[in-house]
């Protein structure tokens, strides 16, 4: 359920498209559920102890994306919707990191979609099942949010 809830929030919310990488929306998890909660500034969010573990959700442009000419049909681009090589990205996409005490444990970048459409089966969900299943207990993972 926290991977649903995950994909819905970054494919209707304007607040993490206009403030991308500044506004997140913050999952702590919490015994056996999780709390999740919407468009936090990331900074107040690690400068803070709002929570010892927690994962943030931002919408975020690679680190070339500005050095990029979307027209410049010579130079290689990652493929939508490529989960292998999400991380290279340059455009807009949804970023999970995870974090225990503002330090960085482990990232996944969704792979981009040009249509920022973010609910394919192969290329969205299951990668991010995928990375949430790694850092989460069961428990967590299929609580409501």
């Amino acid at each position: 359920m926290l991977t649903d809830a995950i994909l819905q929030r970054v494919n209707r919310s304007s607040a993490l498209w206009q403030q991308f990488g500044m506004l997140g929306d913050v999952i702590v998890p919490n015994g056996k559920s999780a709390a999740y909660y919407e468009e936090l500034p990331v900074d107040y969010v690690h400068d803070s102890e709002f929570a010892g573990t927690y994962f943030t959700i931002t919408l975020e442009y690679g680190p070339n994306h500005d050095k990029v000419d979307p027209f410049d049909i010579t130079v290689r681009r990652i493929g939508q919707n490529d989960p292998t090589e999400a991380h290279d990205a340059a455009y807009l996409h949804p970023v999970v990191r995870h974090f225990q005490r503002g330090e960085l444990l482990a990232e996944h970048h969704v792979a981009e979609n040009l249509e920022n459409d973010w609910t394919s089966e192969d290329a969205h969900r299951k990668p991010l099942e995928a990375f949430l299943a790694e850092r989460l207990p069961e428990a967590v993972l299929t609580s409501g949010r």
